[in-house]
């Protein structure tokens, strides 16, 4: 066996989807075949030293280069900062005469958005990045056709996330009565839909479950919604605490208006839950309605609250929709990802 391709990958180190992602995809046996290495172009430090950190890694990226330690770079990107970092990361290494993976983990609301502040030199600066990029990536079909339409991106092929396997444990006990819903999007960013969620909650048909919300942020006015329905806000969880939290859980709801291929949508077809999703940027692609979740618009207080009561009054359902949800999470597990992202390597080495 020859010697295995080099391969240097370029992203966030912060907590969040991607890391998790990136990281799988690092574990996974891509590894066996590629030789990868990883350089954080952020690692959420304070605003003084984050250019630091970033040109940091351009002049690893530069000096990985120039000692031609390998030939393929794959660069990991979001919108807004993240986008400039990497359109900087992309013409430099092709400037070095690297081959570039252009990997973008946003969703299509988040790049329209992103897309109608550009003009000028930022605009004509990401659509040569996307133009140099020997391979585009996305995460979903809906996220390639907003990158097509935004920058002029051809041919982009969709990869989606890896989700890491998790040790599920012993399902808990669901007879039927008072089952756990959790929601972990925070209420940092809008498009996570908290505010969607907490209007849902004042809906007397999203009485059944108990609810759990998490994340980044704080609740509009540090309150929520008084029982019926009951909920509890518990903020940012650290890794093992939300794996506690899902091995309990029961229901996940996912209530975003923009997505890429949300991780934590993933992360919990893999705890067997039960979920009820918004049909926003790569869910679709994911779960289809009444099969392995309830799919419902994004932006609709009334049509989630029915949903979430709906499995919170059918445990049936529940077993029914985790069972088919925990199934279709062996497609995103990482080694099944990886054999997609190595055969894009293959190809361009």
């Amino acid at each position: 066996m020859g010697e295995r391709v080099r391969v240097l990958h370029l992203g966030p180190d912060v907590p969040g989807g991607m890391r998790t992602s990136t990281r799988a995809l690092l574990g996974s046996r891509l590894g066996e075949e590629f030789e990868l290495e990883f350089v954080p172009t952020h690692t959420g430090t304070g605003a003084v030293r984050r250019p630091a950190v970033f040109l940091a890694a351009l002049s690893r990226l530069a000096w990985w280069s120039l000692r031609r330690r390998g030939r393929l770079v794959h660069v990991h990107a979001t919108v807004r900062g993240s986008m400039y970092r990497k359109a900087t990361c992309v013409l430099l290494a092709k400037a070095l005469r690297r081959t570039v993976v252009l990997h973008v983990h946003s969703g299509p609301g988040d790049v329209a958005t992103f897309r109608a502040k550009l003009d000028g030199a930022r605009l004509a600066l990401i659509r040569r990045a996307f133009r140099r990029a020997d391979v585009v990536l996305a995460v979903s079909a809906a996220s390639a056709g907003a990158l097509a339409e935004a920058f002029g991106a051809q041919e982009i092929a969709v990869v989606p996330n890896a989700v890491p396997v998790v040790e599920r444990g012993a399902a808990p006990a669901d007879g039927g009565e008072e089952p756990l819903a959790v929601y972990l999007g925070g209420f940092a960013n809008p498009v996570k839909g908290g505010d969607v969620l907490l209007a849902a909650l004042r809906e007397p048909a999203a009485a059944a479950p108990r609810y759990v919300l998490a994340g980044p942020g704080e609740p509009p006015g540090n309150g929520l919604p008084e029982p019926p329905p009951a909920a509890e806000w518990r903020g940012w969880l650290e890794e093992a605490e939300k794996a506690s939290l899902l091995r309990e859980a029961q229901v996940f709801v996912l209530a975003s208006t923009s997505e890429g291929l949300p991780m934590a949508l993933l992360e919990a077809m893999s705890y067997g839950l039960a979920i009820v999703a918004t049909a926003v940027g790569g869910v679709p692609d994911v779960v289809a309605d009444g099969e392995q979740a309830l799919v419902v618009a994004p932006g609709d207080p009334e049509a989630l609250a029915l949903a979430l009561g709906r499995l919170g009054a059918d445990p049936g359902l529940r077993a029914r929709l985790g069972a088919a949800a925990l199934a279709r999470a062996a497609d995103f597990a990482p080694d099944a990802v990886a054999e997609r992202i190595a055969a894009v390597y293959r190809a361009l080495a």
